[in-house]
């Protein structure tokens, strides 16, 4: 078996929209990976204190958690996607030889780190990573569509294998989707509908869920903007610089399409502004497109901060006596930045919720 016959691999800003989109072309429906990501409810925002990054950081989340754009695209546009999950990957790696068999491409969600084919710089254990599983070489390598990846990669099975078993308290283990069917006719005006009350009320929280969950939304940015400053004081040296530094590229380069996922979502209000014809819907898109660049332009000021940390430890205390006062000048402007993003976004999502109750 090779790869299945009338597959089109296309790269795309973000790896699970550009996978689901690399699917329903294959099952006969075109649609932009922007108006996924939009009826998806991608945008999101969560501080995630009790989760540590590599360097000690919490853990920033700028889009819905992994899964939930495939299932509202699913649920919005009436499109079934049946999702699997197994307690065995040998049972995974069966089911996907069994649909690939029957020249069905299936969805998987796996750690990054063991995708060999990409580039070295991409080898970090990233455990939310979707990808498409379109074919087998020979009996120990799989075809991989990759949106991250200009053309069709070849991965070993062992690599597959270690992958899919993520052992992620944010991701299922051995988890694969694929597509059943698909309706002739979505309404496109329900789905983007949907889609965007659902986005309002993930940012713009309910008063009591509010309450308890400080850390989404734009209760979640504001925390964040809080926290800012004390960075200088929770971490030292090499620590400090890599946590300011892997910030910013969450931002703005982990398949976000720039500006924490704004930019995209700042083109589907565009493409929902066309199918609805509504000049209030292209306002939107052009506010959030300026807003996107915002947050682009904060993530640069990020890094140009953490570039000034030395990056030797040894160096790093002399540094701090020197430069003390240029660091905390620098945070405070960061963190100013970041709560204007959230006062920005209330007003934003909120309006958004108002006009698209109207159409």
């Amino acid at each position: 078996m090779n790869m299945i016959s009338n597959f089109k691999h296309s790269a795309g800003a973000h790896c699970e929209t550009g996978s689901l989109r690399n699917l329903l072309a294959f099952s006969g429906k075109e649609i932009s990976e922007a108006m996924l990501f939009g009826i998806g409810s991608g945008p999101a925002f969560y501080y995630l204190f009790f989760q540590k990054n590599h360097v000690g950081f919490p853990l920033l989340g700028i889009r819905n958690r992994p899964g939930l754009v495939v299932k509202n695209c699913s649920g919005f546009c009436g499109i079934d996607i049946k999702t699997m999950q197994y307690k065995r990957v040998q049972d995974a790696l069966k089911k996907t030889d069994e649909l690939l068999n029957k020249n069905i491409p299936v969805a998987a969600t796996v750690d990054m780190m063991y995708m060999k084919y990409l580039p070295e710089y991409l080898h970090i254990h990233a455990p939310l990573h979707f990808i498409a599983i379109v074919g087998k070489q020979d009996k120990e390598h799989y075809l991989i569509s990759d949106p991250y990846f200009p053309e069709i990669g070849k991965l070993h099975i062992d690599d597959l294998s270690a992958a899919w078993e993520t052992y992620s308290p944010l991701a299922r283990n051995n988890t694969l989707s694929y597509i059943t069917a698909i309706p002739g006719n979505i309404n496109w005006k329900s789905a983007i509908k949907k889609g965007i009350q659902e986005t309002v009320r993930n940012i713009i929280l309910p008063p009591v869920i509010n309450k308890l969950f400080i850390f989404v939304g734009i209760n979640g940015i504001r925390l964040f903007a809080s926290k800012i400053m004390e960075w200088p004081v929770k971490y030292r040296g090499v620590h400090l610089r890599e946590g300011i530094m892997f910030t910013a590229v969450g931002f703005e380069d982990q398949g976000t399409g720039g500006g924490a996922f704004r930019i995209m979502y700042g083109v589907f209000l565009k493409e929902a502004a066309d199918i609805f014809n509504s000049s209030a819907l292209r306002e939107m898109s052009d506010k959030m497109l300026a807003h996107g660049q915002y947050w682009t332009d904060t993530s640069r000021k990020i890094i140009r901060t953490g570039k000034k940390i030395p990056v030797a430890d040894e160096e790093y205390e002399d540094w701090f006596a020197a430069q003390k006062n240029v660091l905390y000048t620098d945070l405070q402007e960061i963190s100013e930045r970041i709560l204007h993003i959230a006062e920005t976004e209330n007003i934003f999502f909120r309006e958004l919720g108002r006009i698209i109750s109207d159409l």
